[in-house]
């Protein structure tokens, strides 16, 4: 059955909703299942594309964990996890640059480009230090290459975005050497969001959003206080690996973001539903 034509009156009121958002940042994470379909991908590449036309000045954080345990499995290499975190080797880490760096980036750069957008990789957006975990019995946690963000360089960001471009970002950050690490996604989007001073944080994930009952979608919390999400993680609601997409939102609340969203990348076009629409598949988290 085909659609209906969008009336007059419609298209008005998203000109006026989408307008209302000229010049406010938003920093949208692109990462895990959410790359997986690449018709929700394209979906959300030309919504970033779309909002980007109405002077929304977007930042685009990208991780690559399945291409990257796909391509270590290609390389006879078996992914280890340390405290729920990739482990990262010299031999891990030259994979993740290759696919970072030379796959994923240069691919969502060129796949906006094709869709009308002015996308640049920015490589070197963020700096860091090797992150160090602390086991139950007190000792340091070693993770090899992984690290935390330390800083954002946000002359290598603001030109850009000055210039209705598109940044796109890698979950890479370089220590004071000048050597690589592996950072997530996650809270690399978070550092960026708030160090932007983002009006919005958008963490696309495969999931509806934060759920009462994991086994109903349809009881989708859309709006949480940062005190009500903790409060649900205390209790046992907020659980799995729901968890660390919820931290990444407190992270980006923390580091100066207005308002954080977990985000359904599965669903076509969800991205440019927040800015058009009154309900969402998502959950809105501010402080």
């Amino acid at each position: 059955m085909p659609e209906s034509p969008l009336s007059a009156e419609a298209f008005a009121a998203a000109v006026e909703r989408l307008s209302a958002n000229r010049s406010k940042v938003v920093v949208v994470k692109l990462g895990g299942s959410a790359m997986e379909d690449p018709a929700a991908t394209d979906a959300c590449l030309k919504s970033v594309v779309a909002l980007n036309r109405f002077g929304v000045h977007l930042v685009m954080v990208h991780g690559g964990g399945k291409p990257i345990d796909r391509a270590m499995a290609e390389a006879g290499l078996s992914p280890k996890k340390v405290a729920g975190r990739r482990y990262t080797d010299e031999a891990t880490l030259a994979i993740v640059l290759r696919v970072l760096l030379n796959d994923i980036n240069p691919d969502l750069c060129a796949r906006l480009r094709s869709f009308g957008g002015n996308a640049e990789g920015v490589h070197h957006a963020l700096g860091g230090s090797p992150l160090t975990l602390t086991g139950t019995d007190g000792r340091p946690i070693d993770l090899g290459r992984v690290g935390k963000v330390k800083w954002v360089r946000e002359n290598e960001l603001c030109p850009i975005i000055g210039k209705s471009r598109l940044p796109i970002v890698p979950s890479l950050a370089l220590d004071s050497e000048g050597k690589w690490l592996n950072v997530n996604a996650d809270t690399a989007a978070s550092a960026v969001a708030g160090a932007l001073k983002a009006d919005k944080a958008i963490f696309l994930t495969d999931t509806p959003g934060v759920l009462r009952d994991r086994a109903n979608p349809a009881s989708l919390i859309r709006y949480l206080s940062e005190r009500e999400a903790r409060e649900l993680i205390a209790s046992g609601v907020i659980d799995g690996g729901m968890v660390p997409k919820v931290e990444a939102c407190f992270e980006a609340l923390e580091a100066g973001a207005k308002e954080a969203l977990i985000l359904d990348g599965r669903v076509p076009y969800s991205l440019l539903d927040v800015f058009l629409k009154d309900t969402y598949t998502g959950t809105a988290i501010s402080r």
